[in-house]
């Protein structure tokens, strides 16, 4: 049943630090500035428009180059790091890959007290733990990066480090040391519980480079292999890489080149190069159950338009090619199973579209979101710093593989919205819901495949605690999986939903930006960078 909440006078919402928000939503979540050796797709591609412009448009031209199959790097282009910066980087991460002192799972203030985020915990609500923040952050801040889940662990990579924590009670399993800034995460593990991350070594602002690679076993915390990634030409620059994860292949996104390596060795499996000639340049790889790479095609003439390509992760072989309609861009990929997508128009932010694709490549369904006078958003709002073709909030496609759920547009920051149910099958609405005065964000689930929508609602004012619900698969009044706590509901407020997860009957939430000495930062935004529910 539902718990009817007493409903307070709208409180003015925490102050994060102030960023440019979304050209045209005034109300957008602050966007956050670019991670290091991380840029705006958009300004490559304009870029590469430039290229394009003197090319002939045609049909894209796609290039496969295999590794020559021997035990090492597979022939790869790209040599290991030199000797001099793989010193330095024993010696920067010597600690590396130790265990970590556990912790109390409770975050610690800044006066070097714990905050208790189970006190006056009543009969009904979920027991807490928050994860404290230990990392020395830059005054600028630093973007937290994807959160991941694996047998008892939970992980997650900020700044400099690779952190995990017991699911089950907070404490600290582990942590690596990187020698530079993270500037890209994939979404996933692979199947055998290994993560592939990129970050930087540069010290120049203005010339940052995210060109090293590092294999981190997340059931272990032990680092395994590292790469250094080379620049041939324009066509594989590293000012912006991407990594993502599909079976046990990890697919390197550098500009419009991308590489392919064994997640176990790194031996480089093949190479996917964009020619010019064929009018097309990549804008991203998804992974997961597939490995999906988009691509934005003839961005120099009026019928511009995307594709979608489904390729073998071992091979790298295309199974099928879909492209969008003329004057429609794929920008983001919501799920890979089903394959969901987001495509962008040319009349404005507000110019947007889902469409549903099918095993064989086919479409399925093209719908702009409507529900009525309803407004919905492509990421809530969350602004794109040249993050992956994956980070985008608030669509969840349902594992029944026939419904997507989308949160609505709210009108303040922190007011209620609803969350609607469409129909891939044709684009229709199913079904829309709502719950009291809350914010609504679908989440993402791992190891729960019951029918339905896993959805947070958001903390509101001084009495209105977090919720962790399910809407059924015909919508209507939720259950109530978790009641949050009191003592946690300031902190998580703090956290914007920036990372959720609900998993194994517990429910995660973490910042997606964390600040380090900026001027005004409050206090209580700083006391925790992972919050998490469960019986």
């Amino acid at each position: 049943m539902v718990s009817h909440e007493s409903r307070p006078e709208p409180q003015q919402p925490p102050q994060q630090p102030v960023h440019t928000p979304l050209p045209g939503n005034p109300y957008a979540q602050p966007e956050p500035p670019a991670p290091a050796g991380s840029t705006s797709r958009t300004r490559a591609l304009a870029i590469g428009a430039g290229v394009l412009a003197l090319a002939v448009v045609g049909a894209g031209v796609f290039f496969v180059t295999r590794g020559d199959g021997d035990g090492g790097d597979g022939g790869s282009r790209e040599p290991a790091a030199a000797a001099s910066k793989g010193s330095q980087e024993e010696r920067d991460s010597a600690d590396a890959g130790r265990e970590s002192p556990e912790a109390d799972g409770e975050g610690k203030d800044d006066d070097g007290g714990v905050v208790d985020v189970n006190a006056g915990r009543k009969p009904g609500e979920a027991k807490a733990w928050l994860a404290a923040n230990d990392v020395k952050l830059p005054g600028k801040g630093t973007t937290v990066q994807d959160l991941w889940r694996w047998g008892g662990i939970v992980a997650q990579g900020m700044y400099n480090e690779v952190t995990a924590w017991k699911s089950a009670d907070g404490t600290k399993a582990w942590a690596v040391r990187l020698p530079g800034e993270l500037c890209d995460t994939p979404v996933n593990p692979s199947s055998d519980g290994k993560v592939v991350v990129a970050y930087t070594v540069s010290k120049s602002q203005n010339s940052k480079k995210c060109n090293q690679l590092q294999m981190i076993d997340l059931k272990t915390g032990k680092k395994g292999w590292h790469k250094q990634l080379v620049e041939h030409d324009l066509s594989d620059g590293t000012t912006m890489t991407h990594v993502s994860i599909s079976g046990s292949t990890v697919m390197v996104d550098q500009d419009s080149t991308a590489h392919a390596y064994r997640v176990r060795d790194g031996k480089r499996l093949f190479t996917t190069k964009q020619s010019p000639e064929g009018g097309c340049l990549l804008k991203g790889v998804a992974g997961g159950s597939k490995l999906l790479q988009v691509q934005i095609c003839a961005p120099a003439t009026p019928d511009q338009s995307g594709q979608l390509r489904k390729l073998d992760p071992r091979t790298g072989k295309v199974a099928w090619t879909y492209r969008s309609k003329k004057n429609w861009s794929i920008d983001k990929v919501y799920s890979v199973d089903p394959i969901v997508v987001s495509l962008r128009g040319r009349a404005g932010v507000d110019d947007w579209a889902v469409v549903a694709i099918d095993e064989r490549g086919r479409q399925r369904s093209w719908f702009e979101p409507r529900d009525g006078k309803t407004e919905f958003e492509m990421c809530t709002a969350a602004g794109d710093s040249g993050e992956g073709t994956q980070n985008c909030p608030g669509g969840i496609a349902d594992s029944d593989g026939d419904t997507f759920y989308l949160a609505s547009r709210p009108k303040d920051i922190l007011g209620p919205n609803k969350i609607t149910a469409f129909d891939l099958r044709n684009g229709k609405v199913k079904w829309s819901a709502s719950y009291p005065g809350r914010q609504l964000l679908p989440v993402s689930v791992s190891g729960d495949d019951r029918p339905g929508v896993v959805v947070y609602a958001k903390p509101k004012g001084e009495t209105g605690n977090g919720r962790t619900l399910r809407f059924g698969p015909r919508g209507g009044k939720p259950d109530v999986l978790l009641r949050h706590t009191s003592a946690a509901r300031k902190i998580e407020t703090y956290m914007f939903a920036g990372h959720t997860l609900y998993a194994d009957g517990r429910f995660y939430v973490a910042h997606s930006r964390m600040d380090g000495n900026a001027v005004g930062t409050s206090r209580d935004a700083q006391k925790g960078r992972m919050l998490s529910y469960g019986r």
